[in-house]
């Protein structure tokens, strides 16, 4: 039995009832060709009604075959060209949308307010001349012809507050250990007077430039530095640092142009005793010995009462005129001298202060 094909809705229909179709291509996907082949059914099948179908002979069907067969491959294939046609044109539409894209996009803004920058100790030049000084200002950082760019805010945290605390707590060690003791023995005041004024006025300056410093110094706000002119100012005059450094200052000892020598009249310097506890903690912090530190400074601690004690001792003493047992001997022949009385009210003070001597009663109320 001769075998005819027709051509029918896509595929190809068997005379002898059975259906076959034709494979696809073997460069295609086959989610391709169903693509292709979905929009070519209605001329494929116009085709297949048009075209008449031949039953006379084997060799007139034999004949029209291969041309049956060369039509979809011919439609397929200008398919395909039409798809790669649109794969082009949308390729080249992305491509200009994205150039378009580029060019309108705007160069990315510069943040005013960097954290690093914030809390970088190194002196930042400005890249951006154009910004002004106003910001230079609000970063705290200044511009001189000598000095070139430089910060003007004092990082909490840097070296130079260190330096600087170091330095105001040797000028408050040297209140502490010097004024009683020249209160307590007249001649030690008297015998280098000059040496003790250079040195007070060399104090009392380095405690006003700690209220300029401390204009200057910054601190942390929601985990960043302030630093602001206006707002380090607010920040300090409302704080009580402020008003126990304006007291500290007080020129009291003034009053010895009037009254004599008098160096009690600068007990107002020990108001400034709250700037050697923050350098007690930055150096318990840094050092590597934190116990021997701990140690070291309560042993000073012991040693500057001792001192205090045994000054206050010789000036109770002085004040009853050395009367009792309990009091200092009256200051005669070895008993006289500076040393002899200042170790001798240290050595009543130490044993004291240790209950371990065995001293005598007090004699009066005051003692």
């Amino acid at each position: 039995m001769s075998t005819e094909s027709v051509e029918c809705g896509g595929g190809v229909m068997m005379v002898d009832g059975s259906h076959g179709t034709i494979p696809p291509p073997p460069h295609q996907d086959t989610s391709t060709q169903l693509q292709v082949l979905q929009p070519a059914k209605s001329p494929v099948t116009t085709t297949a009604a048009s075209t008449p179908v031949s039953l006379s002979s084997p060799a007139g069907s034999s004949a029209g075959a291969p041309s049956t067969s060369a039509l979809p491959v011919a439609e397929e294939t200008s398919v395909t060209t039409s798809g790669r046609s649109r794969w082009l044109k949308l390729r080249t539409t992305v491509q200009l949308s994205s150039a378009i894209t580029q060019v309108a996009k705007k160069p990315p803004l510069k943040r005013e307010d960097s954290f690093l920058k914030r809390f970088s100790t190194r002196p930042i030049p400005d890249q951006n001349a154009s910004e002004g000084s106003s910001r230079l200002a609000g970063e705290g950082i200044m511009k001189s012809p000598f000095l070139g760019i430089w910060r003007s805010v004092v990082n909490p945290d840097e070296n130079i507050l260190f330096y600087w605390l170091s330095l105001l707590t040797m000028c408050l060690l040297y209140n502490a250990w010097t004024i009683i003791v020249r209160q307590a023995f007249p001649e030690l005041q008297q015998g280098w007077s000059t040496m003790w004024y250079c040195f007070d006025a060399f104090t009392d300056i380095v405690f006003t430039l700690d209220i300029a410093f401390q204009f200057r110094t910054g601190y942390l706000e929601q985990g960043l530095m302030v630093c602001e002119s206006k707002k380090l100012a607010c920040h300090y005059i409302k704080s009580k640092s402020f008003y126990f450094d304006i007291a500290s200052i007080v020129p009291m000892d003034l009053l010895q142009f009037y009254v004599g020598p008098m160096p009690i009249l600068r007990v107002p310097r020990f108001l400034k005793l709250y700037r050697s506890f923050r350098l007690y903690y930055m150096v318990e912090s840094r050092t590597i010995y934190p116990n021997l530190w701990r140690v070291v400074n309560l042993i000073h601690i012991l040693l500057l009462l001792a001192h205090w004690f045994g000054c206050f001792y010789y000036l109770l003493s002085e004040l009853e005129d050395f009367v009792g047992e309990w009091s200092y001997r009256k200051p005669i022949n070895d008993y006289a001298t500076l040393s002899r009385k200042y170790l001798g009210s240290v050595y009543w003070s130490t044993l004291t202060l240790t209950t371990i001597g065995d001293l005598a009663t007090p004699a009066t109320n005051l003692q």
